[in-house]
């Protein structure tokens, strides 16, 4: 199936690699959200940037619980996000991935 994200690693590694991308997703109250968020450190400010980067806690989320943690561009701070709550990803050419859950 083209166009379809079905692992949160993989989920992790398109945010990674665009400049930035569209999310929509159901926050925790149920309400639907769409987020333009980063993980590209040259659109994070300096002040935002995470002190130290620890790897083995990023991964244990993801594996665990496959919550990702994202820069929010519009609201200026990091969210937390879980892959079984994201409907569709879209990165900067307008390319929608839909998250297809197991």
């Amino acid at each position: 199936m083209a166009n379809v994200i079905d692992k949160a690693i993989d989920f992790l590694e398109k945010i990674r690699s665009e400049d930035f991308v569209k999310l929509k997703f159901t926050k925790a109250d149920g309400t639907e959200r769409i987020m333009k968020c980063t993980l590209n450190f040259d659109k994070i400010p300096k002040s935002d940037q995470p002190k130290k980067i620890d790897l083995p806690k990023i991964l244990k989320l993801i594996n665990n619980s496959s919550v990702i943690h994202v820069y929010d561009l519009e609201k200026k701070g990091w969210r937390s996000i879980k892959f079984d709550r994201v409907e569709w990803l879209e990165d900067a050419e307008n390319v929608r991935y839909s998250i297809k859950r197991k």
